[in-house]
């Protein structure tokens, strides 16, 4: 993780250095195929780093930001056109415009009657709504094997959705906060509500998308179909090379997801998009124009939505699914909120801490119970014997004996608490806390052999000294004699049970030989397998390196490949915005 944020940093310094050489240089070179030129490498470069990031939810999204939209944006930028013209009076406004997806809404007013339309409240309150609707996808993919695939198609819809909006909400946070007197338009305008194809694509889904790809790809087309074929029919082959173009870039969105060949089902999912928004196209200039037949938008609504569902499932989907892309993005989607969990119990921890003296001391005590483990951890890499050996046993120790003093204190702390009364629940879970920690102290003690906690009453007996001055009184030379022999055949019986005991122990002794023995063959075939199973993974390492080498050959080719595509949409571009505007 630490190396992804490193990438993501290095990735906006690099696109800041290319914005700003976009912003004071290529600006002043006159617009057309001259800025075009100037400008052609950060076109490159913005195309390739967001690939030195390989996590969903960052990589996924820097794709679009940078490589679609933001290229787009400077290839109209070269020819005065677009967001970036004119050229804004502060370069971080421009960046802003190059790199946001977010448009000013026209005509906006900066200021009436003293008041600006300042949107952040309601953006962050946007953003939180996505964000707890994502929270509960994630929650909700625990369960996934419980769920039809057709079920799961809809939740990874809904997260797609949720991504797209939280995506562009985050980023219209700055632009509100450096713009606050304009007002920002809608990404989305309720698709559900969409009555066509043609208003889904157009007018209510990803917005920025069509705002961008319009000027680009759409208009161009157009104006050269009317030439050939007519201003009529001119907008199908436009509409069809938009949906082609926006197939492409979305490939190279799954190319980075995945990173495997594409097999272009995406594209064809968006050529067939085209088609089908062709078709309809020329249905209403052929029945609803002339008020021969117009379908009702409560059906026509529908039946749109379902084409898009069924296609995107068939077609969209399928490639991610295949690939292992869902399971990736789910894991992704657990450590987020496990981080977040684990912050605000780690902020949780500390602030009670900071208030309960109790909760204080049992976190220095567990501190202790890790320095001590982490030590008999460091033992294992000492010499049996030896000077280091002895001090390093004697620090272990001192820390077991400090260790009981505080659970000693925090057993005197729970039996008379500071500020408010402990409920019963929590009594009892402090309670099964300090055990805890004390049982491990136990072990840890009696690893070392210390008296302070071993239990000798247990192992002995407990020990009673009679006072023998006290049987002699009022005896005389007879009485002493027998005395003394009662005491001798005290004396034998208690050497007949040590003898026994020492049998006993010699038994276990013998016990523990054969067990140790055993261990000792089991750790010895243990170690041949090892051996074996070191070899094989040796093997298996260096057919996978061949396998990475070769992978890594077919992605540059495949790198290679879209980079010659998206040139050629460039050229074409360039050559019609040139010829026709």
């Amino acid at each position: 993780m630490e190396s992804e944020l490193n990438n993501l940093v290095m990735m906006w310094f690099l696109t800041t250095l290319s914005l700003y050489y976009c912003y004071h240089f290529s600006a002043k070179i006159s617009k057309g195929f001259t800025r075009l030129v100037s400008i052609f490498p950060v076109l490159i470069l913005l195309s390739v780093l967001p690939f030195n990031l390989h996590t969903f939810h960052l990589g996924a999204s820097h794709v679009f930001v940078l490589s679609w939209l933001a290229n787009f944006r400077l290839l109209l930028f070269a020819f005065d056109q677009g967001p970036l013209s004119p050229l804004s009076p502060k370069f971080l406004l421009f960046m802003l415009a190059a790199c946001s997806p977010y448009r000013i809404k026209e005509n906006s007013v900066k200021i009436k009657n003293g008041e600006t339309p300042f949107q952040v409240p309601s953006l962050i309150l946007e953003a939180a709504n996505k964000t707890a609707l994502l929270v509960f996808l994630f929650y909700s993919y625990n369960f996934k094997q419980y769920f039809h695939s057709h079920v799961l198609l809809i939740l990874y819809f809904f997260h797609t959705y949720l991504n797209i909006q939280l995506l562009l909400a985050v980023a219209a946070i700055p632009a509100q906060i450096l713009l606050p007197g304009v007002e920002l338009e809608p990404q989305f305008k309720t698709p559900v509500r969409a009555t066509s194809l043609q208003d889904f694509w157009g007018h209510r889904w990803n917005l920025r998308v069509s705002d961008t790809l319009r000027p680009t790809i759409y208009n161009p087309i157009k104006t050269l179909s009317e030439r050939i074929i007519g201003p009529r029919w001119a907008s199908l082959p436009a509409v069809l090379a938009t949906f082609v173009t926006s197939g492409l870039m979305h490939e190279l969105v799954y190319y980075h997801i995945i990173r495997e060949a594409p097999t272009w089902e995406v594209t064809w999912f968006f050529v067939l998009q085209g088609v089908f928004v062709d078709i309809e196209i020329f249905l209403k200039k052929k029945f609803v124009a002339t008020g021969k037949f117009k379908l009702h938008e409560a059906i026509s609504g529908p039946l749109a939505l379902s084409n898009i569902a069924l296609t995107a499932g068939w077609l969209s989907y399928t490639q991610l699914l295949r690939n292992g892309a869902d399971e990736k993005i789910i894991h992704e989607s657990n450590v987020i909120v496990d981080f977040f969990k684990g912050s605000a119990k780690f902020s949780s921890l500390s602030m009670a801490a900071s208030s309960d003296p109790w909760i204080k001391e049992y976190n220095e005590a567990v501190k202790i119970a890790d320095d001590i483990n982490g030590m008999v951890s460091e033992r294992i890499s000492l010499p049996a014997s030896g000077p280091e050996t002895q001090r390093h046993a004697s620090a272990i120790r001192r820390k077991i004996t400090i260790l009981g003093t505080r659970l000693d204190g925090l057993q005197s702390l729970m039996s008379r608490p500071t500020g408010k009364p402990l409920t019963e629940k929590e009594m009892n879970r402090r309670k099964d806390m300090v055990a805890n920690l004390r049982s491990k102290s136990n072990q840890m003690a009696s690893a070392f052999n210390m008296s302070n906690f071993a239990n000798r009453d247990s192992l002995l007996g407990p020990e009673t000294k009679a006072d023998a001055m006290s049987r002699t009184v009022g005896l005389d030379n007879s009485g002493l004699v027998g005395l003394q022999r009662q005491i001798m055949k005290e004396q034998d019986e208690g050497l007949e049970k040590l003898e026994e005991t020492v049998i006993s122990t010699k038994h276990i002794a013998l016990a523990v030989n054969e067990e140790l023995d055993l261990h000792t063959r089991l750790i010895d075939d243990l170690d041949q397998h090892v051996d074996v199973t070191d070899s094989r993974l040796r093997r298996v390492q260096k057919n996978l390196a061949i396998l990475n080498k070769r992978t890594k050959g077919g992605c540059s080719c495949m790198c290679m490949l879209l980079a010659v595509i998206g040139i050629v949409i460039l050229v074409v571009a360039i050559y019609l915005l040139i010829k026709y505007l």
